[in-house]
């Protein structure tokens, strides 16, 4: 594998969109007993263009291929957000989102603090955000019924 993190452009759009859709797809699957669903946009060529232009979108390729995306948000000059990190199926428990959060965390060196939100059902995604260094600081209830929590974690350098 040759792993690169590269800015996306609108003209990746489409292929960002379907990596999107398989991925957050392949997670309501495992985790929701659902055969669809992810964060709203996910599976909108428009609403990728959209993040594109108005956010730092990254993708991932292995090569080439794109296998995958992510897209921070910089709350002011000392925060970033992680507002969505996404690899394929197939490409996931390598060590690919560990090098690339440590690739971003290395590219914003100016960021002394980094926050991210999380399901609580993706408990591998907990394992590596801890294993970074994010601290879980708040949850909010999503689902009363499923008794579904969003996360928050931070991770403050320096």
């Amino acid at each position: 594998m040759n792993i690169k993190l590269l800015k996306a452009s609108v003209e990746d759009a489409k292929e960002l969109t379907e990596v999107s859709i398989t991925t957050f797809d392949d997670d309501s699957r495992r985790f929701f007993n659902r055969d669809a669903g992810g964060p709203p946009g996910y599976d909108s060529i428009k609403e990728q263009e959209k993040r594109i232009n108005e956010q730092i979108y990254y993708k991932i390729c292995d090569d080439e291929k794109i296998i995958g995306a992510t897209v921070l948000t910089k709350q002011d000059e000392l925060h970033m957000e992680l507002s969505a990190i996404f690899i394929m199926p197939q490409y996931q428990d390598k060590g690919i989102g560990q090098d690339i959060i440590q690739k971003l965390e290395e590219l914003y060196p100016k960021a002394k603090k980094w926050s991210l939100d999380t399901p609580s059902v993706c408990v591998r995604n907990h394992y590596l955000y801890e294993k970074l260094g994010y601290q879980k600081v708040n949850e909010m209830m999503l689902d009363q019924k499923t008794n579904l929590k969003l996360y928050f974690y931070e991770k403050n350098i320096g």
